[in-house]
């Protein structure tokens, strides 16, 4: 690779769920920090919400001049885990890549199940049954409505369970 130190990245891993603390931190003491984040449609108590979250959970990217000079002071800021290695070897992230990386404004998650959506059975002994989403229960549940002996039924599946058409 053909790069200056100067546009050079890095990865650090944090602390569980304080990314936003040690970005904050980091930025504090004067480094540049991306950490991506993402919208992600989630049903709580049956209702969709937007939810933004880290797109790298636990990780986040620091532009560094010198890794060797700045390993400690990045280690022992409040919420960094450490810097992402393997064995002596710290990878880089290359400036185009994190430039990509931000002109992507937002991600969302179109595949969040919707209340009339038409779903396949695919497991039990309703599979290669047509059915059409009632009701969500949870992030990871729905009711659906099928027919079965010539009377609608309502029934709770999984959407591991479920092919959505």
């Amino acid at each position: 690779m053909n790069e200056l130190d100067s546009d050079v990245w890095y990865v650090i891993r944090t602390k569980p769920k304080q990314e936003e603390r040690a970005a904050l931190n980091l930025e504090n003491q004067g480094f540049e920090v991306f950490a991506p984040k993402l919208t992600v449609k989630k049903i709580r108590r049956g209702v969709r919400t937007s939810v933004v979250e880290p797109m790298f959970p636990n990780y986040l990217f620091v532009k560094l001049d010198d890794i060797i000079e700045q390993f400690y002071k990045i280690r022992s800021t409040y919420g960094v885990a450490g810097v992402l290695r393997f064995g002596n070897n710290i990878p880089k992230i290359p400036q185009q890549w994190v430039d990509e990386m931000k002109g992507v404004d937002e991600l969302t998650d179109e595949q969040a199940p919707k209340v009339g959506d038409s779903v396949e059975i695919q497991q039990g002994p309703f599979r290669g049954f047509l059915a059409k989403i009632v009701q969500l229960d949870g992030e990871s549940r729905c009711f659906v409505m099928l027919e079965w002996m010539q009377k609608e039924v309502k029934a709770n599946f999984s959407y591991k369970e479920l092919q959505f058409k």
